[in-house]
């Protein structure tokens, strides 16, 4: 097995990442800043054109600042090969307009990047234009409505903090540095999102959307309704730039708490087996979810006595108003029989949305990432897999995780496909030259996986290594629907469509 260890670099902001603003000096400083790679150059005339209609930063392909500005526009360590032949820093939504505009007139193709927390960077494709809108990060929010009008550059914790001061609360990603705008636009598996609408994209009330045409509508149930249809769940296939989010936000939980047991890896059969048992008996504001990873600092030893240096960590997280009713509402969990074969355990801890974003970022740092997933009716088969597999992962710290969803009612959107766990993992290491034996073992572990589930969720699929199942994260009926909505919003072509298809290959 490999052990990772961190990259000697000098430390970067990963705010500054993620929202695309990382200075040139930090970016030298790291070593991230080699020539661009070499490809047809951008006539400058072309460029000064676009900059003369946009007040944000215009960069083409054999312009010195090119490279550390796409590499800048990735969140993880690994920096796809990918070049776009320029990059539109929008500082409003005219700036859109006019990035749109000017790519449908040059027939160049476009996609969008808000976050570039996509795990395999499906917005960074080769040629046409990348339009990042990292920098509409405005919060305007009605407490008395419960409503907030979001822009797409706003990260969740930054949204759940300005919430939480008004006593209101969103289904944000379990990672608070995530950008809102990918993570609704592919469906949205939130904190408390069972709850909270089932995805969190279902939370979404209107966008304002920028389409092929240069157009600037707004889409909800009422007005553009096809529109907003695709919205709710198109994701990287989506054929529009959405600049303005309105999303319906709900009353703060007052007294969060949770339960965390901790089981040698050998038990893992039996704690996937009480998660299904567990699972429906829980109320909708407590989530279940169990993370098969490295034996956590100081418990090295009580896991090589059970044979494995990995750990099954069980928790249960109770989004309610009172102390008892978080007991209450967990107690399925901390009254089944195989909380006695736990090596560890830690009740009732109060938590706080700031807590449960640390718990999750600190396994997930900046490093190089491949990630999949199935949802699927039963865990029987899966943990199977997962048993027989993990010892072989050539990465320690790689981790499944298995979230019970319990098939939860959905609206009608894009985002449909669903099962009773959502079942992923998260192979991260740092040597690049470990690239291959990574993403290997993934997609192999995943083709196993897939016959065993109901879809993916296009969020978290491997696009890169698993084109042919991007489908598979849709329903029959809506990827039909999405391809026809397609030609009828974007029938040019304007934009790139799921990564990994052709150009000018109909969805349907």
């Amino acid at each position: 097995m490999i052990l990772d260890k961190p990259l000697a670099l000098p430390k970067l902001d990963r705010r500054g990442f993620l929202a695309g603003t990382a200075t040139l000096a930090t970016l030298s400083a790291a070593g991230l800043m080699p020539m661009a790679a070499a490809g047809a150059a951008v006539d400058a005339r072309e460029v000064e054109r676009l900059q003369a209609k946009v007040k944000g930063k215009v960069v083409a392909r054999d312009t010195e600042l090119y490279e550390p500005w796409r590499r800048s526009m990735i969140w993880q360590t690994q920096k796809f090969p990918r070049n776009p032949e320029i990059i539109v820093q929008a500082e409003s939504v005219e700036d859109v307009v006019a990035a749109v505009n000017h790519a449908r007139e040059n027939k160049r193709r476009i996609t969008t990047r808000a976050g570039g927390h996509s795990f395999c960077g499906c917005f960074m494709r080769d040629d046409g234009m990348l339009v990042d809108v990292s920098r509409l990060s405005t919060i305007e929010i009605d407490a008395a409505k419960r409503e907030a009008i979001v822009g797409p550059g706003v990260i969740g914790r930054r949204l759940q903090e300005e919430l939480g001061r008004q006593g209101l609360a969103f289904p944000t990603a379990h990672c608070g540095m995530v950008p809102i705008s990918g993570f609704l636009l592919g469906g949205g598996l939130g904190w408390n999102g069972n709850a909270w609408g089932g995805m969190s994209v279902y939370n979404i009330l209107e966008v304002e959307i920028v389409t092929a045409d240069g157009q600037v509508r707004t889409a909800s149930e009422t007005e553009n309704p096809d529109l907003f249809w695709a919205v709710r769940g198109g994701g990287p296939g989506l054929f529009g730039v959405v600049t303005r989010f309105k999303l319906r936000v709900h009353p703060a939980p007052k007294a969060m708490r949770s339960h965390t047991y901790i089981f040698p890896f050998t038990a893992s059969a039996d704690v996937a087996a009480a998660m299904e048992e567990i699972g429906p008996k829980l109320p909708l504001n407590v989530e279940l979810i169990g993370v098969i990873t490295a034996a956590p600092p100081g418990m090295e030893k009580a896991c090589s006595a059970a044979g494995c240096d990995q750990v099954f960590i069980l928790q249960s997280v109770a989004f309610v108003d009172s102390e008892a009713a978080a007991l209450a509402g967990m107690a399925p969990l901390k009254d089944h029989p195989v909380t006695k074969r736990a090596i560890a355990k830690i009740e009732n801890a109060q938590e706080s949305f700031e807590n449960l974003y640390y718990g999750n970022e600190v396994p997930f740092p900046q490093r190089r990432y491949c990630v999949d997933n199935i949802y699927t009716d039963s865990l029987a088969k899966p943990i199977e897999v997962f048993i027989r597999r993990m010892p072989q992962s050539p990465s320690r710290v790689t981790a499944p995780v298995l979230l019970y969803k319990g098939r939860p009612e959905l609206p009608d959107g894009a985002c449909a496909t669903k099962g009773n766990f959502y079942v992923s993992c998260y192979a991260q290491w740092d040597d690049p030259a470990a690239d291959k034996a990574n993403k290997d073992f993934m997609i192999a572990m995943y083709e196993e996986l897939q016959p065993l589930g109901t879809g993916s969720y296009i969020n978290e699929l491997n696009q890169e290594g698993r084109i042919h199942r991007i489908r598979e994260c849709y329903t029959a009926d809506g990827w039909r629907k999405l391809g026809e909505l397609r030609r009828k919003y974007d029938p040019g072509l304007v934009f790139h469509t799921f990564y990994g298809l052709e150009p000018d290959r109909p969805q349907a």
